[in-house]
């Protein structure tokens, strides 16, 4: 049994629980926050989220735990099949991940729990997430059905993720959406609300957004 720790408003949860979801693994979720609880540094040694215990063996980071998935569930590859693919589907989401998601990361902090933020920071983190999505859109070819061509990959996990993020944190505070520029499919955000893990995924996470925001 693989049990994962976190909060679904966590972007880094999610896209562990998107992709244990896509292995068709029986997993359970525990709630957990960033903490630097002993017990929680033994499993997790800087204290992050997510997490997962794994028949008593620990592993945090959630790069290394979707490493992990693909090792042991090979079965079910959210990697292309071929060697550039894979590749170019690892560039991806951690383009999306590093110039995305933690870029924008304290937005969401002031949004969830008033973190302030510096003279200047909004205007600093928008002219970065504008060239984050830039450098995501050359890499993307217009008319994939998926970020990597014919395959639902780790790409799209990471975006999958991103999409509700961004536009939650960008909407409120910046006054538009960032990744409303991304070339994507005219039908690939109804694709992704069509897959199982994903749905979960975006339902899970809005519950818990409004409980938070409702405080």
């Amino acid at each position: 049994m693989i049990t994962l720790y976190g909060a679904a408003v966590s972007p880094w949860y999610n896209k562990v629980k998107v992709a244990l979801i896509e292995k068709g693994v029986n997993f359970e979720e525990k709630l957990q926050r960033p903490s630097q609880d002993e017990a929680v540094l033994q499993a997790s040694p800087m204290g992050k989220i997510p997490y997962v215990d794994i028949n008593g063996f620990k592993l945090a980071e959630s790069s290394a735990i979707l490493e992990w998935l693909e090792d042991a569930y090979p079965t079910v590859s959210l990697l292309p099949p071929s060697t550039n693919d894979r590749a170019r589907a690892r560039e991806m989401a951690l383009m999306i991940e590093q110039y995305l998601i933690s870029v924008s990361g304290p937005l969401l902090g002031h949004v969830l729990f008033g973190a302030p933020l510096a003279d200047g920071q909004r205007d600093d983190i928008a002219a970065r997430l504008a060239r984050g999505v830039q450098a995501l859109a050359s890499r993307m070819t217009p008319g994939n059905l998926w970020l990597c061509g014919d395959s639902f990959s780790v790409a799209d996990v990471a975006l999958a993720v991103a999409l509700p993020h961004l536009a939650l944190v960008g909407n409120k505070l910046l006054g538009h959406d960032p990744l409303a520029a991304l070339p994507l499919h005219e039908q690939y955000r109804d694709r992704l609300a069509q897959r199982t893990s994903v749905s979960r995924m975006w339902h899970d996470r809005e519950q818990q957004l409004q409980a938070l925001l409702a405080r």
